[in-house]
């Protein structure tokens, strides 16, 4: 598996509460990527999506890994609650799946170079 890092903004993260279809949980980041990120996927052959003229990547990883490790800008370690729901723009660590799964990115860390716009660190209790 060849690592990788991709730069973008959140469009929608279930990091926090893991994605959970067919009776296995992931965690998933979806992001808007940059330019750069983009022709990077786009050479690799990974499966992205169109959504209002940006291209989006979703990025997994299985519960039973355990949770990617998320930094802030400082590259401090920091926890779940420094990751906003959606809009933060984040520095992706994945890797590219082998064998039938090579056109699919898998989460390693996320690492969050701004923070969303009004947007405070999330506070669990209030759920």
């Amino acid at each position: 598996m060849s690592v990788m890092s991709l730069v973008g903004k959140v469009v929608f993260n279930q990091v926090a509460k893991p994605d959970e279809y067919e009776g296995q949980e992931k965690y998933a980041l979806t992001i808007a990527l940059d330019k750069e990120s983009k022709k990077l996927v786009e050479k690799l052959g990974l499966k992205t999506s169109q959504y209002e003229g940006a291209t989006q990547i979703t990025v997994k990883r299985k519960v039973e890994f355990g949770m990617p490790k998320i930094y802030n800008k400082d590259r401090d370690l920091v926890d779940i609650n420094h990751l906003s729901y959606f809009g933060d723009e984040v520095t992706v660590k994945a890797k590219q799946g082998k064998g039938k799964w090579d056109a699919f990115a898998y989460l390693e860390a996320i690492r969050v170079e701004q923070k969303a716009e009004g947007v405070d660190e999330a506070d669990q209790s209030d759920f």
